[in-house]
């Protein structure tokens, strides 16, 4: 938790070990985004803790649970606790209290850095939540079956306490994701949960009045009757009024609210979530290199050291995963010539499972293109204001690399990729980078594909480099509309190639 970005990026995650390394972002050297690493308990809870404290639910000077309470709560030791609480005493969060036992420390500068990175969180959560809702709505109203949506309207009008509306929202959401059939909106809803939590958690705890909760109640019933009647632009127009409501109660500056948990509710909410098994992880990635094509039949694997260090996972995760694909038939290996692809693939649950997630890649790059079209034009307006001269020389080093001779493909990728993410980097956005860890896969498969597709990328070098160039002068220039429309026509330079290609 070096930098702002970086404790922005653990909150959002719920764990501190950095899949993107930040202040490697802008370097020549190829770029690896790497699946998330396994963190200890201890990690995930003292970041829990610091959400808390963030979000007000732990206040200064207010007093932890007692390790004993909190080690029976997560049914873990005593010693995991202590390892958790040390830690974030020894950063200055927490401070120790004699004959009382631990508290959250009394407003200090870093509490405050606290409060700004997860302020800053919950504004672009909000800015990227409107738009997300809009994505959602309309595949939805596109392709729910009627008893589909006749379920998601009933579940609208369903009465909910104050209390459980943070949940309420979330699950609504998850709801949209399931009816988009989008794998990429099931994805980031599924790892977005945390900020999207503590996002409409600060809403519903500023809902000072009845009467702000019976003005949402009857938006939500109008929403629900125009959802019902799939009338997409009234619907649109609900959603937007919804929103409305959301910024008059909401702004990162206010008050934190009176609701603080409670001691038992604070310790229910401690149970730190274990995060998806590596090992499977793993194998649907090689699974999909294999699906994809860009591992052909024959083709060797990287070793299991080197393949341990592009995932950024021990060599143990990176040997069961080849052992499920070895069992599956869709690798094999023998001392002389290593382990290499199959692309025939055998019959069976597991096989095709693996085969049906990989081949999901390229039918999700039109969500993605979407996706990353709202947040690359954002980050580039942002960075225009935000940039440091350290992001404008990796900014203008990237662009030198590029302006030279490069015959590895793969090259190419790295550094178009490293540039968009410097410029994120720049802009302050950790929701950016987040999204990028996320859909690490399929952001990968999307690089690969665009630059690679004669219809789309390969060979427009001059027009990508210039088009490059003209949002990097922008950017300095720190003329944020020039930036944002630099970037705009970049993108959709890619969404109305890729429109063509699949066509």
């Amino acid at each position: 938790m070096l930098n702002t970005l970086e404790l922005q990026l653990s909150l959002l995650r719920g764990e501190t070990p950095n899949p993107i390394d930040v202040e490697s972002i802008g370097r020549p050297g190829r770029l690896r985004l790497k699946v998330q690493k396994k963190a200890v308990l201890s990690d995930r809870l003292a970041v829990n803790l610091l959400t808390m404290i963030a979000n007000g639910r732990l206040q200064p000077g207010t007093l932890v649970p007692p390790e004993r309470r909190i080690a029976n709560a997560l049914t873990t030791s005593r010693v995991c606790v202590r390892s958790a609480l040390n830690r974030l005493k020894t950063i200055g969060y927490l401070e120790a209290i004699q004959g009382s036992g631990t508290r959250v420390v009394l407003k200090s500068d870093l509490i405050e850095s606290l409060l700004k990175a997860n302020n800053e969180n919950l504004a672009d959560m909000a800015e990227f939540c409107d738009f997300l809702d809009n994505l959602l709505i309309e595949r939805t109203i596109t392709s729910a079956s009627e008893k589909d949506l006749a379920l998601l309207t009933e579940r609208l009008l369903q009465t909910n306490s104050l209390e459980d509306l943070a949940d309420w929202e979330l699950d609504w959401r998850v709801r949209l994701a399931e009816l988009s059939g989008s794998r990429v909106f099931r994805l980031l809803i599924q790892h977005l949960a945390r900020g999207l939590r503590t996002y409409f958690d600060a809403i519903h705890r500023r809902f000072c009045n009845e009467e702000q909760y019976l003005e949402l109640e009857a938006i939500n019933i109008r929403l629900a009757s125009h959802l019902a009647c799939r009338r997409l632009s009234e619907v649109r127009a609900t959603l937007t009024e919804r929103s409305c409501l959301f910024q008059s109660t909401f702004t990162p500056s206010a008050g934190l609210g009176r609701h603080v948990l409670t001691e038992e509710r604070l310790l229910g909410e401690l149970a730190a979530q274990q995060p998806g098994n590596l090992r499977d992880t793993i194998a649907h990635e090689i699974a999909s290199m294999i699906a994809t094509g860009q591992l052909e039949e024959g083709d060797r694997l990287l070793s299991e050291r080197r393949l341990a260090d592009m995932f950024g996972v021990s060599r143990v995760s990176v040997r069961e995963a080849l052992s499920i694909l070895k069992h599956s038939g869709m690798v094999a290996s023998d001392e002389r010539s290593g382990t290499r692809a199959i692309v025939s693939l055998p019959e069976g649950e597991l096989a095709q499972s693996l085969s049906d997630m990989a081949s999901e890649g390229f039918s999700s790059f039109r969500d993605l293109c979407t996706i990353r079209h709202y947040l690359e034009v954002w980050a580039a307006r942002r960075a225009a204001v935000r940039a440091s001269d350290v992001d404008l020389m990796s900014m203008r080093r990237i662009l030198a690399e590029m302006r030279r001779p490069i015959y590895s493909s793969q090259r190419k990728i790295d550094l178009d990729l490293n540039l968009h993410l410097t410029i994120a980097r720049a802009a302050g956005s950790a929701l950016h980078l987040f999204v990028s860890e996320v859909l690490r896969n399929i952001v990968m498969g999307y690089f690969n594909y665009s630059l690679s597709h004669p219809g789309i990328g390969a060979g427009r070098d001059g027009l990508l480099l210039e088009q490059h160039a003209e949002i990097v002068k922008a950017i300095a220039s720190r003329d944020g509309q020039a930036a944002a429309m630099a970037m705009e026509r970049h993108v959709r330079t890619f969404r109305d190639s890729y429109e063509k290609s699949a066509a």
